[in-house]
């Protein structure tokens, strides 16, 4: 049993998402970052679906009402276990009664924690994460709050001393360009990746909002429109341009349908990097042809596959 005793802005359940449901309008939800996600699960020996705790800007505490094995990937938010430095990306063993306290991070937004055997939650639609938006899914469909308390299964994992580091995740965020006009310019659509964007105070889990950097461009709102189209089918990672010019890039709990134009799809590979983004931060994007948007999400697999080799490994030969 895990107790909150701070919850910190946003402490959510989530796992890898919900999916094949957005032919309903559901949305997809699940963890921004992924990468952090699955590093957090292997960690502690769990299947990497498993739900785990997304805490966002941290100033989160939490209590083990029995002893656990636990992990923490993504942010690392200066998490302290009754005074004892914890490092994201490694895995630690708690006592029943331990108090796991997190401060925040200036330079990522998320940390996942995986308990071993996963949190004992029932799945809605196929997936334990919380929908806050539409309100069902982890626990009562709402963000935790102080007080509430999370059961989690019992393992047979044998805690071991070990870490793994999440996959390269560098340079600019890399988008297959739309192949539909929409009444867009060649120009405005190549200032899109020409300009530096900053990401915006106002963003959350359904999208980033962006705007020019001071400086960026010699021209005001070089992306500003006046048109509007029919509504088209969106999905985490389609860069929406609305009439003010400042595009918006939809993250896990979005909608399923906009009627902005669109600009592109941002790859897969680089999605789990928009999670981690928080207001101020600086971000470009680069254009990249089919192929090429291949060859990174097959790098980007071959770097998760790695990781999971080595980890098996290290269990079966522990």
């Amino acid at each position: 049993m895990l107790t909150v005793i701070k919850p910190g802005p946003q402490l959510t359940i989530q796992d890898l998402g919900r999916f094949g449901q957005r032919h309903l309008g559901v949305s997809q939800c699940g963890a921004l970052d992924s990468d952090a996600l699955r590093v957090a699960n292997l960690l502690v020996g769990n299947d990497e679906q498993t739900a785990a705790l997304e805490i966002t800007l941290g100033m989160a505490k939490l209590r083990f009402e029995r002893p656990a094995c636990f992990a923490l990937s993504g942010a690392d938010m200066s998490a302290n276990l009754d005074g004892r430095r914890i490092e994201t990306g490694w895995c630690y063993q708690a006592k029943a009664g331990q108090t796991l306290t997190f401060a925040s991070s200036s330079l990522n937004l998320r940390c996942y924690m995986a308990v071993s055997g996963g949190f004992a939650l029932e799945p809605v639609l196929g997936s334990r994460s919380t929908d806050c938006m539409a309100g069902f899914g982890g626990l009562d469909g709402e963000a935790l709050q102080e007080g509430q308390q999370l059961a989690f299964a019992t393992s047979d994992f044998r805690w071991l001393n070990w870490g793994a580091k999440l996959p390269r995740r560098q340079g600019p965020i890399h988008y297959i360009a739309e192949p539909r006009g929409f009444g867009l310019s060649t120009h405005l659509k190549l200032a899109f990746s020409e300009t530096s964007w900053q990401v915006s105070a106002q963003s959350n889990r359904m999208g980033l909002r962006l705007q020019a950097e001071p400086n960026s461009t010699d021209l005001d709102d070089p992306l500003s429109h006046g048109l509007s189209i029919k509504s088209t089918a969106v999905a985490p990672g389609s860069i929406q341009l609305p009439p003010s010019g400042e595009p918006i890039v939809l993250l896990n709990d979005c909608q399923t349908t906009g009627g902005y134009p669109l600009l592109g799809q941002v790859i897969a590979a680089d999605l789990p990097r928009l999670g981690q983004l928080r207001g101020g931060h600086c971000v470009s994007f680069m254009a990249v042809t089919l192929a090429q948007a291949r060859q990174l999400n097959q790098r980007h697999q071959s770097e998760l596959n790695r990781l999971r080799l080595a980890m098996r490994y290290r269990r079966e030969h522990k």
